[in-house]
């Protein structure tokens, strides 16, 4: 026996045209039922969950278990993903949280990750899903590319004017950036308060940064981009960073309240190594290469140098490359200004889990891509101490079709409020409802 589950369902137009209202339409999901690219699964004594669903409940299970988590009440239940061509992918397994059931997707090794109880556990949060949800782009005058595709040669030869500028767009799909906020302060809180009082609790929040800044420097060799540029760029997002972890940690203190003692903040990761070297290397007036700064960070300390070994690195390449489609990294982007983004999640990895599980709390699927990696490195390592593991969350406003905009939404606008819809009622006519309220709602901690 089961209940419907209330989720929302974004309107696919109001996603793309920032100017237009958010429009949410309330649906309920029984068992069977399919949205967005996904399907919700519940297994009973007669019908017992299988293959994809099963999977994911025992592995929440085995986190729960393992971690002696108190309060998390795993359901026989999973939203199954749908695949572009129809057939399943993984599965969120189901939990209770107050009087509704939320989803988590749990990765890596777990039974070498909670294999002994931790004295210090650290949580590792949101760059993945805010590197989704929020990207950058370059205006020269005539055109705006993204950000990223600079780093790519034959993007850069098509480019006929310097760049004027760079941003995150008229509304910098801040939107979604705050919807990913809400859901990663939840799930957090969530775990925080559901661990027994043995543990310490680290905090690592990675918001993007360092890797806004490496796909500039194919174009500040090429001159399409001035020193003056790339520096004001570097204080735009430091400052962005800044206000991010302001605002997460008084939303993450009001849902923690007398439990936030426990947590014990984290102030950079390992990216900060390279953006220091970048940072100064732009002020010299030099001109810094990945090469260069590949070679400079194997002298920062014993991960990076170890992480960056060729012999290890290219280890590590042959196994993805034998693991073809199964590869949680496709090996191409171990190379290059990419390949030092990678590099520095498997640092902070191997660091924080050598002294107890470093869980990241991210994106389900760009949570598997960085321990899929770190592990892969991990048993590579003398000590082979490194425990990891992985919590994705299901959020609970989703895309209007399934494929490329589910099962999230891709916002583009900054809306102070949004139309709420009743399930079968006309779009046009719905209830205004403020967006911080709607948030709040839809994750603040139960």
């Amino acid at each position: 026996m089961s209940f419907p589950i209330r989720r929302y369902l974004a309107e696919p137009l109001c996603q793309q045209v920032p100017e237009f209202p958010q429009v949410l339409r309330q649906v309920s999901m029984a068992a069977g039922a399919d949205r967005a690219g996904l399907r919700r699964e519940v297994g009973g004594p007669r019908r017992p969950l299988r293959g994809a669903s099963l999977e994911a409940c025992l592995r929440l299970e085995t986190m729960v278990n393992g971690l002696d988590l108190r309060g998390v009440f795993p359901q026989q239940e999973a939203m199954v993903s749908i695949t572009a061509i129809g057939s399943d992918g993984p599965a969120y397994a189901g939990y209770r949280n107050g009087d509704e059931v939320d989803h988590w997707r749990i990765e890596g090794d777990l039974d070498h990750a909670f294999g002994t109880a931790p004295e210090v556990i650290t949580l590792l949060v949101g760059a993945g899903r805010m590197r989704d949800r929020r990207r950058p782009f370059a205006w020269t005058s005539e055109t705006r590319v993204p950000l990223e595709s600079l780093a790519y040669a034959r993007i850069l030869a098509h480019l006929e004017q310097r760049i004027d500028s760079v941003g995150f767009g008229p509304k910098g799909s801040r939107l979604g950036t705050r919807e990913s906020l809400w859901l990663l302060a939840g799930s957090v809180a969530k775990l925080v308060q559901a661990l027994p009082d043995g543990p310490r609790v680290r905090l690592l929040l990675r918001v993007p940064t360092e890797e806004h800044w490496l796909p500039l420097l194919p174009a500040l060799h090429r001159d399409y981009a001035s020193p003056e540029l790339c520096t004001n760029w570097f204080g735009r997002t430091r400052r962005d960073r800044r206000l991010f972890k302001e605002w997460f940690s008084k939303l993450l203190g009001e849902m923690l309240g007398e439990h936030l003692h426990r947590v014990e903040v984290v102030a950079y990761d390992a990216l900060h190594d390279v953006g220091s070297l970048l940072e100064a290397a732009v002020a010299r007036g030099e001109k810094p290469t990945a090469a260069g700064l590949l070679a400079e960070l194997r002298g920062t300390d014993e991960l990076w140098k170890f992480v960056l070994r060729p012999r290890i690195w290219e280890g590590v390449r042959n196994e993805l490359d034998t693991a073809q489609r199964f590869a949680p990294v496709d090996p191409s982007r171990l190379e290059g200004l990419a390949g030092l983004v990678h590099a520095a999640d498997v640092v902070d990895l191997l660091k924080y889990g050598s002294d107890g599980p470093a869980i990241v709390v991210d994106d389900a699927d760009a949570a598997r891509r960085m321990i899929g990696l770190a592990e892969r490195f991990a048993r590579r390592h003398p000590d082979g101490r490194s425990r990891m593991a992985a919590v994705g969350p299901l959020g609970k406003i989703l895309g209007g079709a399934p494929g490329p905009y589910g099962p999230f939404a891709q916002f583009q606008g900054d809306a102070q409020r949004m139309m709420v819809v009743p399930e079968s009622g006309d779009s046009t006519y719905g209830e205004w409802v403020p967006t911080g309220d709607l948030l709040r709602e839809l994750y603040f901690l139960r």
